[in-house]
């Protein structure tokens, strides 16, 4: 990381799950062994204990509750105050640095007037999602150009988001691409996590990590590995995760005849958790660059994914795995097949994978957000 003048930074989050807590954790982190003052405010009312112990863990680390919702409400008015109040309590901040849509969005508006550089990581788009309608979709278009106005900088974490902003109509002079990068992390055994978990050691497990929710498509990898598995009985799917479609996808891997091949597992870590897995697959319908891609590759695992925001930067198609198109179970369900039955195959697409998922790391990351915030300043 660059050297000089050490930072006040406040970084700013509403939801805490998934990627974008990682991404806080690591980045505050990173920036106070960079000798800068860190302060993280967040809401308590999407904090989950896994985020509230690692965040608490973190050295020298400065915390603020502040609640805040994911819909639009009244009480975006107080949490605008609050955040308002602390930064004038705190401050004078270098950088006021909000992260998804709702942070960045009062990040942005309760830094008005205020000293301190104004920057915005969208985390993926709400406008990435293809289900939004298209009235929706201009809507949340246009209160993102409204608020780039306000921004003096947006991160994206893949070229493919930064594409995005630009069709959003945001100034191409405040994009900036600074891809998300992990700690890597000595590994256990794939005998050890499979007997840890009570998966067999002979079994080829085709493994999903991630929640349980329409974003991510779960059911796609369901019904395609159904295609697969009466002729391919030491194959079992291993779906990692909880979320609002659990039951549903309970009775969906029952209805196609797949309960007994498929094993159901909550409360692990994912990149603790890949070892055990053959192969992973991402069928999501959009992402801005997820961490799961990363953690895949630096467990040397093949990859069949989607062609969404972070596949081009972690897959390479034919080299790594496989990129599948939306809706097309028998695309998936053929690469899974060739994966399954090719374990020389599986070898030389997860060596490619591990060598690709080395080049992103946390300091990498973190070093490029501190120079674009001295840059910016």
């Amino acid at each position: 990381m660059s050297m000089g003048k050490p930072l006040n930074i406040l970084l700013i989050l509403e939801t805490s799950g998934g990627g974008s807590g990682r991404h806080v954790i690591d980045l505050a982190g990173q920036l106070i062994r960079a000798g800068c003052a860190v302060t993280v405010a967040y809401s308590g009312l999407r904090a989950d204990s896994a985020f509230l112990q690692e965040i608490t863990a973190v050295p020298g680390l400065r915390l603020v509750r502040v609640d805040m919702r994911r819909s639009p409400c009244p009480g975006d008015v107080v949490a605008i105050l609050r955040l308002r109040k602390e930064i004038a309590k705190s401050g004078p901040f270098d950088v006021i640095h909000g992260h998804s849509s709702k942070g960045g969005a009062l990040a942005r508006i309760a830094a008005l007037g205020l000293p301190g550089t104004r920057v915005y990581t969208p985390h993926a788009f709400r406008t990435l999602d293809p289900s939004l309608s298209s009235a929706s979709y201009r809507l949340y278009a246009i209160i993102e150009r409204v608020l780039a106005s306000i921004s003096n900088g947006i991160v994206l974490v893949s070229e493919a988001e930064k594409q995005h902003a630009l069709q959003l109509g945001l100034p191409a002079s405040k994009l900036h691409v600074i891809p998300n990068g992990l700690e890597k992390q000595a590994q256990s055994s794939r005998e050890a996590v499979r007997k840890r978990v009570g998966i067999s050691q002979r079994a080829v497990c085709v493994g999903f990590v991630g929640r349980l929710v329409p974003q991510k498509a779960p059911e796609r990898l369901i019904r395609a590995f159904a295609l697969i598995a009466q002729n391919n009985p030491d194959a079992r799917l291993v779906m990692l995760g909880d979320g609002p479609l659990q039951a549903e996808l309970y009775q969906l891997a029952g209805q196609l005849g797949i309960g007994q091949q498929t094993s159901w597992l909550e409360g692990e870590n994912g990149a603790a958790f890949m070892p055990a897995l053959d192969m992973f697959v991402m069928p999501s319908l959009y992402e801005a660059f997820p961490y799961v891609l990363i953690e895949a590759a630096n467990a040397g695992l093949p990859i069949i994914a989607t062609p969404v925001g972070g596949t081009d930067e972690v897959l390479s198609d034919q080299v790594n795995g496989f990129v599948v198109g939306h809706d097309d179970a028998r695309a998936l369900s053929a690469a899974l097949e060739q994966l399954i039955q090719e374990p020389q195959l599986r070898l030389r697409m997860g060596q490619a994978s591990r060598d690709i998922g080395c080049q992103f790391s946390v300091a990498a990351m973190a070093g490029k957000t501190l120079d674009l915030y001295r840059q910016l300043i």
